[in-house]
């Protein structure tokens, strides 16, 4: 970091860590603010940081299940960018809170709400989605609970795992 550079963010509650809950904790740190000032994510760096770069054509209706996170510190700008940017339809899913929060949902006697939460929007969302949709989730734990609660319904994945799926195939992803 003090040679310059930038640190990127896949997961964003460690993301977060950096840019907010560590200057917080040590506000005379001079390494813990240059680190808050270099940590970006992933569609940050592609979109701001790479001259030229074009996403790779994505078809079909991504469903973004922004983390919250993503809701409370970083954004969702530069991911809804990227996507645009890839003719993605993109719909942003007015869900809140996937309901696993961390651990909290494989917590005894958490699972009511943690399930209620996902079905308030996203579940029956990601149920009556179209063939091939895509469940963008950023989170290890909104893909968890994804995975754990969405039987039949779109595939959670990551930005990077459907970047590199499109540019692998050379046409589109989905």
């Amino acid at each position: 970091m003090r040679a310059g550079g930038f640190v990127v963010g896949l997961e964003p509650s460690c993301t977060a860590v950096f840019r907010s809950d560590a200057p917080e904790l040590f506000p005379d740190d001079q390494d813990v603010r240059r680190l808050r000032d270099h940590v970006l994510t992933l569609a940050e760096l592609l979109i701001e940081h790479t001259p030229g770069w074009q996403p790779p054509r994505i078809s079909g209706d991504v469903l973004a299940q922004v983390h919250c996170h993503q809701h409370a510190v970083m954004g969702f700008d530069a991911e809804a960018s990227l996507l645009k940017d890839a003719v993605a339809r993109l719909e942003q899913l007015d869900s809140g809170c996937c309901g696993l929060a961390g651990n909290f949902g494989f917590q005894r006697g958490h699972m009511d709400v943690s399930v209620a939460c996902a079905e308030h929007v996203l579940l029956p969302r990601l149920r009556s989605a179209g063939p091939g949709a895509i469940a963008l989730a950023d989170s290890f734990s909104c893909r968890t609970q994804i995975a754990e609660l969405n039987s039949g319904g779109a595939q959670a994945r990551h930005l990077a795992e459907l970047l590199a799926s499109a540019a692998d195939s050379g046409t589109d992803a989905g």
